[in-house]
């Protein structure tokens, strides 16, 4: 009796062990610091510039490991048809998979998109990837400190480490754009995370605040998990002067463009996905693509 109560002492101790172990490791801080410069631009620049034409996109590509149904497979469509887009800027979420980073980089590197980031967080990473046509000035992460329940491993959204990455871009000829992409928890049955979520769109108020002061425009892609209209994106929106840009697309992910003294048009829409030739059951992902084409001027 002795001997198998040992036993399972020593196999309870081991498991808190390594449940301590990965508390501690999802609790590190994030590979990438949070911003810490947010200078004014340079309004000559823009001024002096042509109206800047951009097609923006935003995917939640459903890349959970072991968990979602044939997902490489599904990961070289979508990196097709995002290439097939041929976009200026792309937020991705749920890129949790090092192996479907690199298969949506390499097509977009073949279309022009050759800067990219990829923003570690957590046990298994924040799942936001930035593609780029153009160079990154400097970048910036801001971990949600709210973000779920550890214990609620069917969710999972605590262990991804979850929040906002934050991008200068350089358009060019001194012109400079502001792009966030972000992944707010999960809303589940009864809306049980409505609380979770109004932490952190609180917590980004001050951000998005900061990159208002700065004069600049800027991009906001993410799956927000929550319609424009609702008491989790308004205060967001109006902190930051935000404008919805993806007019036609209700549901959670989302385009907003903000900057005072700017002027987002919005020349075409719209969105992409499909189901695999090999498995039509099985959607390219659980989301879909949502685009945008726009022209942004200076109203100065």
């Amino acid at each position: 009796m002795k001997h198998w109560f040992r036993r399972l002492l020593k196999l309870a101790i081991g498991v808190c062990l390594i449940v301590g172990a990965l508390l501690l490791w999802n609790l590190r801080a994030p590979a990438v610091l949070e911003p810490a410069v947010f200078s004014k631009i340079d309004l000559d620049a823009w001024t002096k510039s042509p109206p800047l034409k951009l097609r923006v996109v935003t995917w939640n590509v459903w890349g959970l490991h072991w968990i979602t149904p044939l997902r490489s497979e599904r990961l070289r469509k979508v990196a097709e048809e995002v290439a097939r887009l041929k976009p200026d800027i792309v937020g991705f979420q749920e890129a949790f998979v090092e192996a479907d980073r690199a298969e949506l980089t390499q097509a977009l590197q073949v279309v022009g998109l050759e800067h990219s980031r990829y923003f570690h967080s957590g046990l298994v990473g924040s799942g936001l990837l930035m593609v780029s046509r153009y160079p990154v000035l400097a970048e910036g992460f801001i971990r949600y400190a709210s973000n779920g329940r550890p214990e609620a491993l069917q969710h999972g959204d605590w262990w991804a480490g979850k929040g906002l990455s934050l991008c200068t871009l350089d358009l060019g000829e001194g012109r400079r754009l502001s792009f966030g992409n972000t992944h707010l928890h999960a809303r589940y049955k009864e809306n049980r995370y409505h609380a979770t979520q109004l932490a952190q769109t609180a917590q980004l108020i001050p951000w998005v605040k900061k990159v208002r002061e700065t004069g600049a425009p800027a991009l906001w892609t993410g799956d927000w998990n929550n319609t424009p209209d609702g008491d989790v994106l308004s205060p967001l929106m109006e902190a930051g002067a935000w404008k919805l840009l993806s007019t036609d697309q209700p549901r959670v992910d989302h385009v907003f463009g903000s900057g005072e003294g700017w002027e987002w048009q919005v020349v075409d829409q719209g969105k992409v996905n499909g189901k695999l030739e090999s498995d039509p059951t099985v959607p390219w992902s659980d989301h879909a693509a949502v685009w945008v084409d726009v022209e942004l001027r200076s109203k100065l």
